[in-house]
C-alpha cells in the first residue's frame, strides 16, 4: 500500500481519517511531484498559448491593367505586317490574419496552492473585432488591328494573348489556439477538513482556446477581359487580322473567423480529491458575429470586327477563359475536443469523503 504523504504545516497531525484518505487516492498524483509547496496568489501557468487581440480593420485593395495593342496599318501600294505575343502572370493574391491565439506547449506542469487556478499547456484566445477587407481588381484588354488603305495595300496583324489572374484571398479573424499535450494542471494539499490531498482551485490542461469574431469579412474580385480584333480593307486593299487569347482568372477565396482552437490529448486536470473546476483537452467555443461577404464578378467581352471597305477583311479571334470563383466561408465552429485526458475524476467522492469527517 501506498504511504501518504502530508504538508509541512501538518506534520504533527496523526488523525487516522486523513492517513486513510490520503493512501486511498495517491494512486492519481504522481510520486515525483513536491507536495510541501508554498503558497501562491493568483494562478500558475505552464506552457500556455499568448491570446491574440485584434481590433480595428484590415484593408488591401489592388489593381492590375493589361492592355497591349497591336496595329499594322498599310497605305496605297504598300504591304504592313504586325506580330505580337504577351504573356501576363497578374497574382493579386491576399492573405489577412488577425487575432489568432497562440497553441499551447506539451509537457508542462502547472502547480501551486489548492485554491488558485493552474493553467498548464492551454491554447490562447483569440478575439477579433472589426473587419477584414480585400477589394482586387484586374483589367485584360488587347487590341489588334489591320488597316488596308487603299488598292494594293496588305495588312496583316497577328497577336498571340496569354493571361493569369490570380485574385484569390484568404482571411482568418478570432482563431483560437490548440491545447497542447501531455500537460498537468494540478494544486498542493489543502488542510480543510483534515485531509490533505483536497483541491479547491480550478485546473486547465490542454484545453484549446476560444475564437471570438465581431464584425464583417468582405472579399471583392473584378476580373474585366475584352479582347478587340478589327480588319479593315479600304478600296483594293487586303486585310487580315488573326487574334488568339488565353486567359485564366482564378477568384477563390476562402473567409474563416470564429473558430475555436481544439483541445489537446493526454492531460491530467485534477488532484487526488478535487472541488473546483476542471478542464483538460476540451475543444474551445467558436463565435462569431456579424456577416462574411464574398463578390466574384468576371466580365468576358470579345470583340472581333471585319469591315470590308471596297477591299477585303479576314478577322480572326481564337479565345479561352476559365474563371474560378470558389468560395470557402466559416464561422463560429467549436474546436474539437482532445482524447485520453483526464479531468476531476475523484469529484463525485467528494461529498460523501466530506460528511463522513464531519461526522
Amino acid at each position: 500500500m501506498a504511504e501518504s504523504r502530508l504538508l509541512s504545516e501538518d506534520a504533527q497531525d496523526t488523525n487516522t481519517n486523513q492517513g486513510a484518505i490520503a493512501t486511498g487516492h495517491l494512486a492519481l498524483v504522481p510520486t515525483w511531484l513536491p507536495l510541501d509547496i508554498a503558497a501562491n496568489a493568483g494562478y500558475n501557468a505552464a506552457g500556455n498559448g499568448g491570446d491574440g487581440t485584434s481590433v480595428g480593420t484590415i484593408s488591401s485593395n489592388t489593381l492590375a491593367v493589361f492592355m497591349p495593342s497591336n496595329s499594322a496599318i498599310a497605305g496605297p501600294q504598300t504591304d504592313a505586317d504586325a506580330q505580337q505575343g504577351n504573356n501576363a502572370l497578374i497574382n493579386q493574391d491576399s492573405t489577412e490574419m488577425a487575432g489568432l491565439g497562440g497553441h499551447g506547449g506539451s509537457g508542462n506542469l502547472a502547480i501551486g496552492s489548492a485554491d488558485n487556478a493552474n493553467l498548464a499547456g492551454n491554447g490562447g484566445n483569440g478575439t477579433f473585432l472589426g473587419a477584414l477587407v480585400s477589394t482586387d481588381t484586374a483589367v485584360f484588354a488587347p487590341v489588334n488591328t489591320a488597316v488596308a488603305a487603299g488598292p494594293g495595300a496588305t495588312a496583316s496583324a497577328e497577336q498571340t494573348n496569354n493571361a493569369a489572374i490570380f485574385q484569390g484571398g484568404t482571411q482568418i479573424g478570432g482563431v483560437g489556439g490548440s491545447g497542447g499535450g501531455h500537460n498537468v494542471a494540478g494544486g498542493a494539499a489543502s488542510g480543510s477538513h483534515g485531509a490533505t490531498f483536497i483541491y479547491n482551485g480550478d485546473s486547465y490542461a490542454g484545453h484549446g482556446g476560444d475564437g471570438t469574431f465581431i464584425g464583417s469579412m468582405i472579399d471583392v474580385n473584378v476580373a474585366v477581359f475584352s479582347p478587340i480584333n478589327i480588319a479593315v480593307g479600304a478600296a483594293g486593299g487586303d486585310a487580315a487580322a488573326a487574334q488568339t487569347n488565353n486567359a485564366i482568372f482564378d477568384q477563390g477565396g476562402m473567409q474563416v473567423a470564429g473558430i475555436g482552437g481544439s483541445g489537446g490529448g493526454f492531460n491530467l486536470s485534477s488532484d487526488t480529491i478535487f472541488t473546483g473546476n476542471a478542464v483538460g483537452g476540451d475543444g474551445g467555443t467558436g463565435y462569431s458575429n456579424g456577416s462574411l461577404v464574398d463578390v466574384s464578378i468576371g466580365y468576358f467581352h470579345p470583340v472581333n470586327i471585319a469591315v470590308p471597305a471596297g477591299g477585303t477583311a479576314e478577322a480572326d479571334q481564337l479565345n479561352h477563359v476559365l474563371y474560378d470563383q470558389h468560395t470557402l466561408q466559416i464561422g463560429g465552429i467549436g474546436g474539437a475536443g482532445g482524447e485520453g485526458n483526464i479531468a476531476n475524476a475523484h469529484s463525485a467522492l467528494v461529498d460523501d469523503i466530506l460528511n463522513v469527517l464531519d461526522g
